[in-house]
Formats: C-alpha cells, sequence, structure tokens
C-alpha cells in the first residue's frame, strides 16, 4: 500500500508539471498588478503551423507563470495588449479583442477592421484614444474609447508599421519589413512630433528589422531582430547604444516599467528582464 501511495503521488507531481503553464513564442508583454502579462502564439507559426495555431497569454508574478487567457479560448495569433478602464485589449490578427478583467469568462468583445488588415501588430494609447499599426497595409489607425460603437480611423500612412509608443503629443512607430526578412530603406523609426497635426518624418536613419518600442523620460528603447538587440536611443540627441545584444534571440514587443526593461524573446520562449541601473539579466521562461 505505501509503494502504491508513493508511486500515486509521483504520478500526481508529474501531471501537475505537465499541466504548468509554460512561455511558449512569447510576443508582448504588459506590466499589470506588479507582474506581467505575456501574450504567446502558442505553436510556431514561423515554421508553417498556422493551422493548429492558438494562443494564450500568462500572467507573471512572484516567480509564478499562470494561465490569464487560456489556449482553449477566441486567440489565434495574439501580439500587442494594452489595458484601459478595467478591459484589456488583444491584437489578434485581423481584429482586436476586449476581454473585461473583472470577469475574464465573459465573451470578449471584438473591434473589426476592413478585410485586407491582416497583421494588426501593435497599439498605444493616448487618453482616450487608442492608435492601432498594422503592418501588411501600411496603416496607423486612431479608435475612440469613449465612443459606443468603437471604429477604427484611419489616422497615417507609415512603410509597414510595427511597435508604437506614444508620450505627451509625440508619437514613435517602428518600421518593419513586411516579409520579416528582406531589410529596406524605409524600414527605420518614425516620429510624428504632434499627433494632434500629424506629420511624419525619420526619426532613425539606421534601417533595422524593428519590431517593439518603449519609453522612459528622454530614452526611446527599440527591439531590432536584424541586430539581435535593444537599442537605446537619446529622443533629443537622437544618440543611439545597444544596451543588450545576444545571438539567437527573437526580440519582440518590449516594454518598461520602472528600473526594468522586458524583453520578450519569442525565438526561445522566455521574457528576458534587463536592470538598466546594473545593466544586469534574469530570465523567465526557458534558458
Amino acid at each position: 500500500m505505501k509503494r502504491f501511495l508513493v508511486l500515486s503521488l509521483l504520478i500526481l507531481v508529474q501531471c501537475l508539471a505537465l499541466a504548468a503553464p509554460e512561455i511558449r513564442f512569447s510576443e508582448s508583454v504588459t506590466p499589470y498588478r506588479g507582474g506581467l502579462l505575456i501574450s504567446n502564439y502558442g505553436t510556431d507559426t514561423l515554421r508553417g503551423e498556422e493551422k493548429i495555431n492558438k494562443g494564450f497569454i500568462l500572467f507573471y508574478k512572484n516567480n509564478r507563470l499562470k494561465n490569464f487567457i487560456p489556449a482553449d479560448g477566441n486567440l489565434k495569433k495574439p501580439t500587442a495588449t494594452v489595458i484601459y478602464k478595467r478591459n484589456l485589449y488583444v491584437c489578434d490578427r485581423d481584429k482586436i479583442w476586449i476581454y473585461n478583467l473583472r470577469n475574464l469568462k465573459q465573451t470578449p468583445q471584438k473591434i473589426a477592421f476592413p478585410k485586407e488588415d491582416t497583421v494588426i501588430n501593435a497599439m498605444d494609447i493616448s487618453k482616450d484614444e487608442l492608435y492601432v499599426t498594422v503592418t501588411n497595409t501600411d496603416r496607423v489607425y486612431k479608435i475612440n474609447l469613449k465612443e459606443k460603437e468603437l471604429k477604427p480611423e484611419k489616422w497615417i500612412d507609415i512603410p509597414s508599421p510595427n511597435g508604437i509608443v506614444i508620450k505627451g503629443k509625440t508619437v514613435y512607430i517602428a518600421s518593419i519589413p513586411k516579409d520579416y526578412s528582406n531589410i529596406k530603406e524605409d524600414n527605420v523609426i518614425y516620429v510624428i512630433q504632434d499627433k494632434v497635426n500629424p506629420s511624419v518624418e525619420k526619426f532613425s536613419t539606421t534601417p533595422g528589422i524593428y519590431d517593439g518600442l518603449a519609453i522612459s523620460g528622454r530614452t526611446l528603447y527599440v527591439s531590432d531582430w536584424s541586430r539581435q538587440a535593444v537599442i537605446a536611443i537619446d529622443t533629443k540627441t537622437r544618440k543611439e547604444e545597444i544596451i543588450f545584444q545576444e545571438s539567437g534571440i527573437g526580440p519582440a514587443n518590449i516594454a518598461v516599467k520602472g528600473r526594468h526593461l522586458y524583453i520578450p524573446d519569442l525565438l526561445n520562449h522566455r521574457i528576458i528582464v534587463l536592470d538598466l541601473k546594473k545593466y544586469s539579466i534574469s530570465v523567465i521562461g526557458k534558458n
């Protein structure tokens, strides 16, 4: 009997270990309630497994990963997430889902886009306005979140826009090649100095495979797949400095909170945490 109980406990522990959530192709992070929301593709869409793809979102806090929005729900290929008035907005291919953070089991609302917009990639909020990038159609939309009917209105055109971050009236947008590999001259960082009267200009001149943007103080942080790095750019002088670089990483939609920069390493199923004061790193997920 004792041997049977020990065996049963071992099986139970193994089952629990198998059931524990894991980061799987992490694309985006959003600070939330002292932790992180991590969006995951789930399966390897980079290698042709799109037909079985089921995305999900995890919550990380106190060294523990928990399921937040499970893989058996609506999500297919979630990218950026933002929070506005107790709702979680999630970019998911050709739409944005809106989840009620007070009741995640409630059926999410949907923001629909024109049928040609199939790569809704990133977003940021300024007051009551949501700005959304669509990579495949070179569009950036604006959505008034105070309206009853949430309708995207085209705001501006940018070559294959991806990451976006807003500080005051200034908007920074990263351009990425549409095929994510063949870099063109217009795949740079752009700036709109006044979002009320938008006019696009190049902020950086070095083309790359730019993905995520984050800003703290006068420093703009940029993830670049081509250099497998994160670059810090002084928004006043526009001087660039590589602050993290590692061969084989896929740095996706980054976020900054306090002294920490969070870098989703999509290819290696982990989040790299960079301490911006000590320039030391720790890792959430697989090493």
